[in-house]
């Protein structure tokens, strides 16, 4: 991935070379396990299918109650789901729920997953005006680096005009959730055969 970098971004090199940044090479979840340094935010990204072995991982409340533990005050966990509004996407939901006592939900503009903030203190309810203040312009530009608008708070209207009831979402699917011991993303076979 790292060598990969300048293929996607021209500006890689100069990103590659801040001496603020470090790129580590490690699985997510145990480099969370063995460090001791505290964040603002964690983002999880993991390479779809949902459905993926060992997956899980990045979905379970001990994944989540792990995250909690490495956050700053005030911080947030996010998380990318590809799959929004199925069993999986509500069973990593009920995870995050149960783990965070604050969470909101949104589906991503394409339509393509949905993503969950999880945070222990209320997480901030942003216009689109108010979140494009509060960006600097380089992120700006990487936010808008891949979308077709060039425009910031419209490309935020979409962003956060489709977020989904959290509880409302969660009355559904018999209480499934994702855990070390019962990996429900991952029973693939299971669920297209109608058993789960």
């Amino acid at each position: 991935m790292k060598e990969a970098f300048p293929f996607y971004h021209a500006d890689a090199s100069a990103h590659l070379a801040n001496p603020q940044a470090r790129i580590v090479i490690d699985d997510g979840r145990r480099f969370l396990a063995r460090t001791r340094e505290r964040y603002d935010l964690i983002v999880v990204d993991p390479p779809p299918p949902p459905e993926a072995a060992g997956s899980s991982l990045l979905y379970s409340k001990e994944f989540y109650r792990l995250a909690q533990e490495r956050l700053n005050a005030g911080g947030i966990l996010q998380a990318w789901i590809p799959k929004a509004g199925g069993p999986i996407a509500i069973a990593a939901l009920r995870s995050m729920r149960e783990s965070f006592p604050y969470v909101r939900c949104f589906m991503a503009p394409n339509r393509y997953g949905m993503h969950m903030l999880g945070s222990m203190q209320p997480i901030d309810r942003c216009t689109p005006a108010e979140m494009a203040a509060r960006l600097p312009p380089a992120a700006a530009r990487d936010l808008l680096e891949w979308n077709l608008t060039p425009d910031l708070e419209h490309y935020l209207k979409l962003v956060l005009a489709p977020e989904i009831p959290v509880d409302a979402a969660l009355q559904q699917k018999n209480e499934i959730r994702i855990t070390d011991d019962q990996p429900y993303n991952e029973y693939f076979l299971l669920r297209q055969l109608g058993v789960l």
